[in-house]
C-alpha cells in the first residue's frame, strides 16, 4: 500500500487557480441543459448563451458546486 505524502496548501491554490471549469464541462463542446441546442457564444465568467432558447448557463449549473456563494477555490480548500 502507497503510503500518502501529503501536499503542500501553497501548491494545492496554485493548482485549483489553473482549473477552468466551464473547459471541463463542455470538452465536447456546448450543448444546453434547457433545449439541447449545441450553437451558442461564450458569455463573461464563463457562462454560456445558448442561441436555440436564449438561457444563459453557468459552467457550474447542475453540478455539484450549483448554487456555491464563494469560490471554487475555497471549495477545493475546504475538501481538503
Amino acid at each position: 500500500m502507497e503510503e500518502f505524502k501529503g501536499q503542500k496548501i501553497l501548491n494545492l491554490t496554485t493548482k485549483f487557480q489553473m482549473i477552468d471549469l466551464s473547459k471541463i464541462k463542455w470538452y465536447d463542446g456546448f450543448k444546453c441543459s434547457k433545449c439541447g441546442s449545441e450553437k451558442g457564444c461564450e458569455k463573461s465568467y464563463h457562462n454560456y448563451h445558448c442561441y436555440g432558447c436564449n438561457q444563459v448557463e453557468s459552467s457550474t449549473s447542475n453540478t455539484l458546486f450549483h448554487k456555491v456563494k464563494f469560490g471554487l477555490q475555497k471549495v477545493f480548500l475546504i475538501v481538503f
